[in-house]
């Protein structure tokens, strides 16, 4: 399956002053992509899929390997890729590239929580068939 891709533009206000993307933005692109992710696939905003399945998701774990900066007025791409569909998470690589060229790689594990207890439930039918279809081929 090819990966979910998602362009965005690294803005001023994301910078150092010498006008590379702060490194803790790169968690934000990612997020900013799987939300869109959500928007796309599953009929309605993050807010409104989870809601009413009665669940939210929570980083459980993070980890980046930073290759190279984005700068300022980039316009970056996120490629994710879910690597794993477990019974209460999901792991999430994301890619994030400018032109071709690898900045950052990460891998992500995400958990599924019930709304109201906080605690682990199962991955909704409904979100599990949409990210199995950006798993690996």
């Amino acid at each position: 399956m090819a990966p979910f891709r998602y362009a965005l533009r690294v803005r001023f206000n994301e910078c150092d002053p010498q006008r590379v993307a702060f490194n803790a933005n790169f968690l934000t692109y990612i997020d900013v992509a799987i939300t869109d992710l959500y928007r796309q696939h599953c009929d309605g905003s993050y807010v409104e899929v989870m809601e009413r399945s009665g669940v939210d998701v929570v980083v459980a774990e993070a980890n980046l390997k930073f290759v190279a900066p984005a700068h300022f007025d980039q316009e970056i791409e996120v490629a994710l890729t879910v690597e794993r569909l477990g019974n209460t998470s999901i792991e999430v690589s994301a890619l994030i590239c400018f032109k071709g060229k690898t900045l950052v790689t990460a891998e992500l594990r995400y958990v599924f929580v019930d709304i109201e207890s906080w605690g682990k439930t199962p991955i909704p039918a409904q979100i599990r068939a949409m990210m199995a279809q950006f798993g690996p081929t």
